[in-house]
């Protein structure tokens, strides 16, 4: 591979017509095609070019998820930027921390508000920083908004400066820093681990390879209920944008589960807590259930109870209990993720086994992921190869062995293989990587058959 920039360029150029991302404008979902995204990204790395972005720059992106930040963050790579994806609203001074730590010289926040608010009353930061909004107006020194970016990148395109771009692309290195990742819930410990273009490259098509993508899929379209600032989330988007499949994306993560139904996402992304919500609301459909759904389950009288005891009997039904549990529950899920859910990829694989339940007879598979900001993601478990609780299996150039113990017990996880990360961005962190390459990662686990268990 030359670079980063040229192989990920040349995909996206690939696929012109295939819808790229969905977006949900006036109520509907309207699609870009590649063809159209790749013309935006054009005049934005084209206009970050003449604002004095230079290779090896770090953008901080610490927005919530919308089309802007994938915009801002795919440009930022066509230039040989490096993209520093953080999760929006933690505490100030985490997330300053990890913008110095990693040398951010621009930084991406929603709008002048959110500027204000990491900026803080003192209004102390340096002056030579950048700022851009995604989706707010720029108003000040320093600072530029995604609609003005693309203006003045469209007028320097028409007057020949994709040449400038070309040569930008061309001239950088295999081995230049790419992206950098925080532990997503950073302690003052915390450190930037980074990547070189090579790795994520290699990382990209692993981990689609992993989700069962095909080049040849049509309809696919990945969304994600956790923020771009976890580096699972920001993973398994672009994973699916470079190998050629579409992105679901809304301005907010309240308002791509207020979508959904129009989005109509094939594989969603989400969090524990994301699952959690998802099982109280089936709760309450189960509590308004209709008596023969309670007389199969075994009334207690305490409604939480019942609710739970028939979650966990929807396995054992009759023909006659599982057309009512089709009508009552696996039907409307179905419809509330708007009837395309294929796959639901689950921070660290844990849920209970009634939510595995409904998921699975709703026709939709519930599956973990794992990694760390050190080697991003290194398990994803398949739709065809899977264990319940499990994260899967290590995806493609990853090994995993669990510390001095024989097979299924526990003790710690250590990984090592072509993704693990070049290194911290600023001094020592909390993980080592010995002499043989194994990077002892801190975490409990067993291997059942090559599937991890976190403990």
């Amino acid at each position: 591979m030359k670079n980063f920039a040229t192989q990920f360029w040349g995909r996206l150029q690939e696929y012109k017509e295939r819808p790229a991302l969905h977006v949900v404008e006036e109520g509907k979902r309207v699609e870009v095609t590649f063809w159209e995204w790749t013309r935006r990204l054009q005049n934005l790395a084209v206009a970050l070019m003449e604002e004095g972005f230079e290779p090896g720059t770090r953008l901080g992106l610490v927005a919530p998820n919308s089309r802007g930040w994938l915009d801002l963050a795919m440009a930022t790579w066509l230039v040989g930027g490096c993209v520093v994806p953080l999760v929006p609203g933690r505490e100030r001074r985490e997330t300053l921390r990890c913008l110095g730590r990693s040398g951010c010289d621009w930084i991406a926040v929603a709008d002048r508000g959110a500027f204000e608010q990491l900026r803080g009353p003192g209004g102390q930061l340096p002056g030579h920083l950048r700022w851009v909004y995604v989706d707010g107006e720029a108003s000040g020194e320093g600072e530029y908004d995604l609609k003005g970016l693309e203006e003045e990148g469209r007028s320097l395109v028409r007057r020949g400066r994709t040449r400038n771009l070309a040569e930008r692309i061309y001239g950088l290195k295999a081995k230049d820093p790419t992206v950098i990742f925080f532990d997503p819930e950073p302690d003052e410990g915390s450190q930037g681990c980074f990547f070189s273009g090579e790795k994520v490259a290699w990382e990209l098509d692993a981990i689609a390879g992993q989700m069962g993508l095909k080049a040849e899929d049509e309809g696919v379209r990945v969304a994600s209920a956790l923020s771009y600032g976890w580096f699972s989330s920001f993973l398994f988007t672009v994973a699916a944008l470079v190998n050629g499949h579409s992105v679901a994306v809304a301005p907010s993560l309240r308002q791509l589960s207020e979508a959904s139904k129009t989005l109509r996402p094939t594989h969603l992304v989400c969090g524990p807590a994301y699952l959690e919500d998802l099982g109280k609301e089936w709760q309450r459909r189960l509590d308004d259930a209709p008596d023969l759904l309670r007389r199969l389950a075994g009334e207690t009288g305490d409604p939480e109870a019942d609710s739970t005891a028939i979650l966990r009997t929807l396995g054992s039904v009759g023909s006659v209990g599982e057309r009512a549990v089709r009508r009552l529950l696996y039907d409307p899920i179905r419809a509330d993720f708007g009837g395309q859910l294929r796959s639901l990829y689950v921070w660290e694989g844990r849920a209970d086994e009634g939510l595995h339940e409904i998921l699975n007879r709703a026709g939709v598979a519930l599956l973990g992921h794992f990694g760390l900001p050190e080697a991003g993601l290194t398990h994803v478990e398949h739709p065809e190869a899977r264990r319940r609780q499990s994260v899967g299996r290590p995806v493609e150039g990853v090994a995993v062995k669990i510390d001095g113990v024989k097979t299924g017990e526990v003790g710690e996880i250590c990984v090592k293989g072509d993704v693990i990360f070049d290194g911290y961005w600023a001094g020592e962190g909390r993980l080592e990587v010995d002499d043989e390459g194994w990077l002892y990662t801190g975490r409990r686990g067993r291997l059942e058959s090559g599937f991890l268990f976190l403990e």
